[in-house]
């Protein structure tokens, strides 16, 4: 069954971008969430057509997508983790809904008792962020078209402030550089695994 809330293939930067756009979109089926992606084939090189089956974590219902993805996004390493290489905003995630998925990401990161996952999932949030102000131009405040659905657009008619353009960035002044963050990361990966019997060699 494919998703009757918006016409398909929907159009993507990558896959992480559709994992990204599966957390926020509501279930077809209970008009709850989130959702994750189960299977995966493609992007095609020649068509650059992804097929995925998305489950609802709230009623368990299955649909298939389809997203013509514009990029491969690295399977490995940090790399692994972007979103969209290009300046331009996604046309599937709105700008509040970024800013949604980053505030998830920072709680997630708050909340974990390991540091390797506290620092990918800060790094992960630092990306939504950069990906929400993608959607400014030269105007302290977006565009209407920044946001996609009525939801998102009353948010932004009740509290304005909450999308100024500065707001943004002194939330991401507070934040490592992304570069910063992703060496962190990396630096992570290349770490050894230390075993559990020499706990106490710090």
């Amino acid at each position: 069954m494919t998703d009757p809330l918006r016409p398909q293939p929907l159009l993507a930067h990558t896959l992480n971008e559709v994992r990204y756009y599966l957390t926020v979109a509501v279930c077809p089926s209970c008009g709850k969430g989130p959702r994750e992606l189960d299977h995966a084939e493609g992007p095609e090189p020649a068509s650059r057509l992804a097929v995925v089956t998305a489950r609802c974590r709230h009623c368990s219902h299955q649909d298939r997508l389809e997203f013509l993805c514009r990029h491969d996004a690295p399977t490995e390493g940090v790399e692994a983790e972007t979103i969209n290489p290009d300046t331009e905003p996604s046309t599937i995630i709105d700008l509040a809904q970024w800013l949604s998925l980053f505030y998830l990401l920072v709680e997630s990161a708050a909340g974990d008792s390991s540091p390797v996952a506290t620092r990918r999932r800060g790094y992960q949030a630092a990306l939504c962020l950069a990906e929400a102000l993608k959607f400014y131009g030269d105007d302290e405040l977006p565009p209407a078209s920044a946001f996609f659905g009525e939801a998102s657009a009353e948010i932004f008619r009740l509290h304005p402030e909450k999308f100024a353009r500065q707001k943004l960035r002194d939330m991401q002044a507070k934040l490592p550089a992304l570069a910063v963050m992703a060496r962190r990361v990396a630096r992570d990966e290349r770490s050894p695994r230390r075993p559990w019997w020499r706990f106490w060699r710090r």
